[in-house]
């Protein structure tokens, strides 16, 4: 299939269907066109159409098994483009090893991404860390002190709307709501064990030049560790987010 040919696919068809097809293999690492119209709620008939166009762009592929489809070889490109224009050239990288040389600990920037956190980086202490902040994880928008940095200084129209779409009763998103307004107040989220056991973490939010969220600053060491160095550690990654502009061209 030929670019204009996909092109055509994509118009006829509608190109918000082709993207929400595209980014649920960022989500998943395989699915069938079944479970795409589960997830998505276009038929099925459309979905093959769609995944047509996809495996023949390379950013999606057949594997193995019959029936299933994963991120195709085109990704990984899109992956290293990106980690060189929004992570090495912007120093994300060495704004982390930097964190992470002074704490001794795993120091990770994160964004968000639709309803999640997204981990873009993460630079591991010289102790290794067992835990599932690693680059290209994504974790809901509600658990652990990065998730709650991010979304305590969401538009308080997105904060609400991903609260919403929480599988949360109505007394656990009131608690999440007061959990947020304090995250405001003090100016960073601090958790224990909210995502993997035995792992305390910090994270404050960084903000681009127009004062607008552009992700948080988090680092996180096993619990026991942490304890005896917490104050040194937030004070240590506090600084770090203030030094941090994901849109400068070298280390302040």
């Amino acid at each position: 299939m030929t670019r204009e040919s996909t092109a055509s696919v994509i118009a006829d068809s509608g190109a918000s269907r082709f993207v929400d097809i595209l980014l649920e293999f960022a989500r998943h690492r395989t699915l069938t066109a079944a479970q795409i119209t589960k997830v998505t709620g276009i038929p099925v008939s459309a979905v093959y159409r769609h995944l047509t166009a996809l495996v023949h762009s390379g950013l999606v592929a057949p594997t193995a098994r019959r029936g299933q489809y994963s991120a195709g070889p085109e990704s990984l490109r899109l992956a290293a483009n990106f980690r060189q224009e929004a992570v090495i050239k912007s120093h994300i990288s060495a704004h982390l090893q930097l964190l992470s040389d002074e704490t001794q600990e795993l120091a990770a920037y994160l964004v968000v991404s639709g309803d999640q956190a997204l981990c873009v980086e993460a630079i591991e202490g010289p102790q290794m860390l067992r835990c599932s902040y690693s680059a290209g994880l994504a974790h809901p928008l509600h658990r652990g002190a990065s998730a709650l940095a991010l979304l305590a200084h969401l538009p308080e129209e997105r904060q609400a709307q991903i609260i919403a779409g929480l599988d949360l009763g109505a007394a656990e998103q009131d608690a999440l709501r007061r959990e947020l307004r304090i995250v405001v107040a003090r100016g960073f989220a601090v958790s224990q064990g909210s995502v993997d056991a035995g792992v305390w973490g910090v994270s404050f939010p960084v903000f681009d030049a127009a004062g607008q969220l552009a992700g948080a600053v988090s680092t996180m060491a096993p619990s026991a560790r942490a304890i005896r160095h917490e104050k040194t550690l937030i004070g240590l990654t506090r600084s770090a987010a203030l030094t941090f502009n994901p849109n400068d061209k070298g280390i302040s």
